[in-house]
Parts: structure tokens; sequence; C-alpha cells
């Protein structure tokens, strides 16, 4: 008899439901189609952004604030005034103390000559403070830093979508940039 009420208990009790914890939701935006309009700065430099981003212009220094997304990008133009490779090394620094917390740091450049536009762009996975930073320059009087912020703390996977949507953001405007 006992035998029989334990094998009955083991039958019922080996059942293949299991009961997994629930994962974490992460946040999902659904992006609107965008529309772009060419902005053209006094600090002569244009270039096109998106028409949902609100720019606030202090000098030559930009501030290209996504309310939807709640990200900025710092747009800060640099005088050279014959020092570019010091103006380099101080971006060299910037890029290293942001890229501490980075799975990997990916490069790329973009290079138009006749319109003497030489940037280069980098972007950080992982944990990072800012996920893209990048300069655009003539490389004989003009040098413009750029960077990607958002307001909250940075977690990379919840900020996946927003980031690669931004990146190709800053893309457009690099490709679109002119100076004046």
């Amino acid at each position: 008899m006992i035998r029989n009420l334990i094998l009955l208990l083991i039958v019922v009790g080996c059942n293949n439901d299991y009961i997994l914890p629930k994962p974490k939701a992460f946040l999902f935006k659904q992006f609107k189609n965008q529309e772009y309009y060419n902005f053209d700065s006094k600090c002569g430099f244009s270039f096109i952004v998106n028409k949902y981003s609100i720019i606030d212009s202090n000098e030559c220094n930009l501030k290209i604030y996504n309310p939807y997304l709640k990200s900025t990008i710092f747009f800060t133009k640099v005088n050279i005034d014959d020092n570019i490779m010091l103006i380099q090394k101080d971006f060299d620094k910037k890029l290293k103390e942001n890229s501490k917390n980075a799975f990997y740091v990916k490069s790329s450049e973009y290079v138009n000559s006749n319109k003497k536009i030489y940037a280069k762009y980098f972007t950080f996975s992982g944990d990072t403070p800012s996920n893209i930073q990048f300069f655009i320059t003539d490389s004989i009087s003009k040098y413009i830093t750029g960077s990607l912020f958002f307001e909250s703390k940075p977690n990379y996977d919840s900020l996946l979508p927003s980031i690669e949507f931004t990146n190709n953001e800053i893309r457009k405007l690099i490709q679109s940039f002119n100076w004046n």
C-alpha cells in the first residue's frame, strides 16, 4: 500500500509544467516616420535635422534635443588657432574616459573632400555615459565635436533601440553637413 502511494505521488509530482520567473521587460519604442529640415547655423555650417528635434543655440554650441527619446546631442564648435593636434588629443582623452565601461568601441569615417568635410564617428557598446561621439573638421581651421547623452541611467540593453535610431540621425547629420 505504501509502495503504491509513493508511486502515485511520484507520477503525479512529475509534471512538466515549469514555473519560471518573468524576465524584466525593456522599453520598446515605435519610431514615427521621420521628416527633416535644413538647419542653417549662424556659425558657418548647416545640416539636416529631424523636425521633432528642438535646437537650443548658445553662440556656436548647440543642443539638439529629442523630446520623444529624451536624448540630447551636444554639438560644440572649437576654435583651432593652429592647434589641431592639441584639440585632437583632447578629443581622444574624452574618448578614452568614456570607453571605460564599454564592451567595445567601433569607429568609422566619413570623407567628402569636395566639401572639405572629414568626420570620425565612434559608437560605444555598453553602459557608457555617451554611446556616440564624433568630430567634423575641414582639417585646417574648423573643428566641431558632438556627443549623445540620454536623460537616464546608462542601461545599454534598454537604450539600444534609441541608440540605433539616433545613430542613423547623426549619420544623416554628418552626411548632409556643409561649411557655409
